[in-house]
């Protein structure tokens, strides 16, 4: 028996034995090296097979908990399942966009253009998580804004899906989050808002908003509303609104305020406080009294976001240099209200709390304007000492008053017709520093153009006590007041150019006249018997005649032309 023999080790009836192993074969080692490779094929696709069941097993699992919990992927699961046809869709169902505004048009409304209020998620995808639509309705149909009247405002949200289900989501669809009825603000509130008292008619119906638009850039997170409407009556036009805030989290519209221009602007998001919050700020400014209206964005109480007037009504803490500092800021003097509540703040710096920089921003803003319109340079002196007088500057509104080139006709017209705004300005002045001799001087003569001159005067010697000076000074600038218009009288040295300018002429016409031609027919028609014998006599009389005649038509406009008649007073 061969050592070499090899043996193979076999299992047989539960007792292992070992059986002598066949020599392999050339072509069965080829079997079994080509059949390798099938088996790890097989092994590999039974594997997979395994996984995809687990995954098919869980990924259904995960379907169906979704279905039960989400109704919006109930909603998507639908629309593949078959379904009874003719089968109506209910009320609440999500549609799409279009089947949204068909839907509102068969009910005999008139859906305007869908606005996009917010997109949550990334907005570079091509289909963001979702997404929130406002739809307005119109009570009639127009094409022109004045005409149209928003009833209400609907949003809508697009479906919620999981990152998985909006790979096949298909078309979007929208279900209805929140409806708001819109009722604007009344003339009554119109008329506090606008301060402009000709706007009123005496009815306290809503007024019509017609435009509806999105803020942007505007606070975030969220969506801010702007509705619109326009009121004219006479010469009187302001616009009006309010202003609605949209919040995704809370997916409702609420009314912020009610907002009203008589400079026709609208509210806009300006940076007027240290806030990281931009403010909104609404303009009311009428005429050269600057005023605005800027709101800044404060948690309320409840927790929610509200916006809060800036009022000077009160101080931010006590000090009398602060409440004086309001009450010429309340009265209209900006720039010198900013003036003493900057030295307030250098005293009181410990104190100064964001409230009061909200007070002193909110001055600095008026300040602002009130500067630039009192620097401005007009063609009518009157206008530049409104502007001066609106800025309380008393001293240089005076020295326009004392010129020469200023017409007292028509600053008497400006003072007869201011309605008290100029005299409260002073007034308020005058609580704060009572010395100041320029302000009791336009005091005066306010009184004096809209009361009567005893009084006025009066008024002036409780003021200026015994300064005679200061009471002198106040007796001449009302007797400038009373002066007419400009005379020739008043400018005496004005005629003298224009007799220089016409000798020239006069010289210039015996030069002239020495030809043959132009005598003989002059003295034929008027004198010629007289003048036959001689030529030389006749040219020297007719040329003062042209002088003498001349003279008065030049003179007239120099004395004219500094007069500006056609300049009109205004407040």
């Amino acid at each position: 028996m061969s050592t070499n023999q090899k043996f193979s080790r076999q299992v047989r009836n539960g007792k292992v034995v070992y059986v002598p192993a066949t020599p392999r074969t050339h072509t069965q080692s080829a079997h079994s090296q080509t059949s390798r490779p099938l088996l790890k094929l097989r092994s590999s696709l039974n594997l997979l097979l395994l996984v995809g069941i687990a995954t098919t097993v869980v990924g259904l699992a995960w379907l169906s908990y979704q279905v039960i919990t989400d109704p919006d992927v109930a909603f998507w699961l639908n629309q593949y399942l078959p379904t009874t046809k003719g089968k109506q869709t209910a009320a609440h169902q999500p549609r799409t966009l279009q089947q949204i505004l068909k839907r509102l048009q068969d009910q005999k409304q008139s859906p305007g253009k869908p606005i996009v209020l917010a997109a949550n998620g990334n907005t570079n995808l091509s289909r963001p998580v979702t997404k929130d639509i406002l739809v307005p309705i119109y009570g009639k149909k127009c094409s022109r804004p004045p005409c149209q009247n928003i009833q209400s405002l609907q949003v809508y949200r697009s479906l919620k899906l999981p990152s998985l289900l909006r790979l096949f989501q298909g078309k979007r669809y929208y279900r209805l989050l929140d409806r708001m009825t819109v009722r604007g603000p009344t003339e009554e509130q119109l008329v506090s808002l606008a301060r402009n008292p000709r706007l009123v008619t005496g009815s306290t119906r809503p007024l019509n908003l017609s435009r509806v638009e999105v803020y942007n850039p505007a606070p975030k997170p969220g969506a801010w509303l702007r509705l619109t409407g326009l009121r004219t009556e006479g010469s009187a036009t302001a616009t009006y609104g309010q202003v609605l805030y949209f919040h995704p989290d809370e997916a409702r519209l609420v009314l912020m305020l009610n907002w009203a221009s008589p400079s026709g602007e609208y509210p806009q998001w300006r940076q007027v406080t240290g806030d990281p919050q931009p403010e909104l700020v609404v303009k009311q400014t009428v005429g050269l009294e600057p005023q605005y209206a800027v709101y800044w964005l404060r948690p309320a109480p409840t927790g929610d976001l509200q916006v809060e007037h800036i009022s000077l009504a009160k101080p931010a803490f006590a000090d009398p240099g602060y409440t004086q500092s309001l009450l010429l800021a309340r009265s209209g003097l900006w720039s010198p209200a900013q003036k003493r509540l900057l030295a307030v703040k250098k005293r009181q710096l410990r104190r100064w709390s964001p409230k009061a920089q909200a007070q002193l921003d909110y001055i600095n803003l008026h300040a602002a304007v009130a500067k630039s319109q009192a620097q401005q340079i007009s063609a009518s002196r009157v206008q530049t000492i409104v502007a001066r007088l609106v800025n309380g500057e008393w001293s240089a509104a005076l020295k326009l008053f004392q010129a020469p080139q200023t017409d007292p006709v028509e600053v008497r017209a400006m003072l007869a017709t201011d309605p008290g705004r100029l005299f409260a300005r002073i007034e308020a002045s005058l609580k704060v520093n009572p010395k100041n001799q320029d302000a009791i001087a336009w005091g005066t003569l306010i009184r004096h153009v809209q009361d009567d001159p005893k009084t006025a005067l009066v008024w002036a010697q409780q003021r200026t006590g015994k300064n005679k000076t200061s009471l002198e000074t106040i007796k001449k600038l009302l007797k400038r007041l009373d002066q007419p218009r400009y005379t020739p009288k008043e400018t005496p040295t004005k005629p003298k150019p224009p007799v220089s300018q016409e000798k020239p002429p006069a010289q210039s016409s015996p030069k002239v006249k020495p030809s043959p031609k132009a005598p003989p027919p002059q003295p034929q028609s008027s004198g010629a018997q007289l003048s036959s014998p001689g030529s030389s006599p006749a040219p020297p009389k007719p040329a003062p005649v042209p002088e003498q005649t001349a003279q008065p038509e030049p003179s007239p406009p120099p004395e004219v032309a500094p007069v500006p008649v056609e300049e009109t007073p205004r407040e």
